[in-house]
């Protein structure tokens, strides 16, 4: 499935950048667009839960309605924004153009996947956080001075897999895989080159901490650029050829 040599993350970043470039206002347009959906309905749904109980202390139907309704949209323009993003991503990679129409339109069944994705790899994080809690309590109660090494164990298994699983999202979205084999493939391409892959993964964090620090300008730019340069380390190790049928569209 992966090629003998590991990532290059400086080769992946300049593609990043290259493609990026090409179509810079497209993809920040959209970027802007996308997240200004998100950042409202995450504004909704934090105004909704605050009524869900009314002054009288009982549950109010329609503010429970109204935050459901925010936290769905606030999840779907979320799988939005990363599908649309991927798809310009990979279009521009290809030396192409993309128009601002190729990033919205919708595609129900890789916002599907994106979501399982992500679900999947958010259940082993909480398990592994959950299971260190767990075990440092019960070595509080045998020996209190072994209590931090679960926890240590746990961080290390929480960055072991952020760096396993890189390539989780580009395998789903561009591979067109299911979840579980989109966490199993990341898994076979990056354990033999572990360490590159979470230089990578530092690299992208990096970017998007660079983008917060000037806020929405910053984002616009830092989030296509990272998505860019992961869609190129993926290129690195399954090629430009494997894709789906949302791979070449145009419209």
């Amino acid at each position: 499935m992966s090629g003998p040599a590991p990532l290059a993350i400086r080769s992946a970043v300049e593609r990043g950048w290259l493609a990026f470039s090409h179509c810079p206002w497209v993809l920040m347009g959209f970027t802007l667009v996308s997240g200004a959906s998100n950042l409202l309905a995450q504004v909704w749904f934090r105004r909704e839960s605050g009524r869900v109980i009314s002054e009288l202390g009982q549950p109010d139907a329609l503010a429970i309605s109204l935050a459901a309704g925010a936290w769905i949209l606030y999840v779907a323009t979320g799988l939005w924004m990363v599908v649309g993003l991927m798809r310009g991503s990979l279009l521009a990679l290809d030396q192409g153009r993309p128009r601002f129409g190729d990033l919205i339109r919708l595609d129900g069944r890789a916002m599907g996947r994106c979501f399982g994705t992500l679900a999947l790899a958010l259940v082993v994080l909480a398990l592994i956080v959950r299971l260190a809690q767990a075990s440092s309590w019960l070595l509080t109660l045998l020996q209190p001075l072994l209590a931090p090494l679960p926890l240590l164990a746990g961080v290390a298994a929480a960055i072991y897999l952020s760096a396993d699983q890189i390539l989780c999202l580009p395998l789903s979205l561009i591979g067109g895989l299911n979840p579980v084999a989109a966490f199993q493939g990341s898994r076979a391409a990056t354990d033999p080159h572990w360490l590159h892959a979470l230089g990578l993964t530092l690299v992208l964090l990096a970017m998007v901490l660079a983008g917060f620090l000037v806020l929405v300008v910053g984002l616009v730019v830092a989030l296509p650029v990272a998505t860019c340069t992961l869609t190129a380390a993926y290129q690195q190790l399954f090629g430009a050829g494997q894709g789906t049928g949302w791979r070449g569209s145009s419209g």
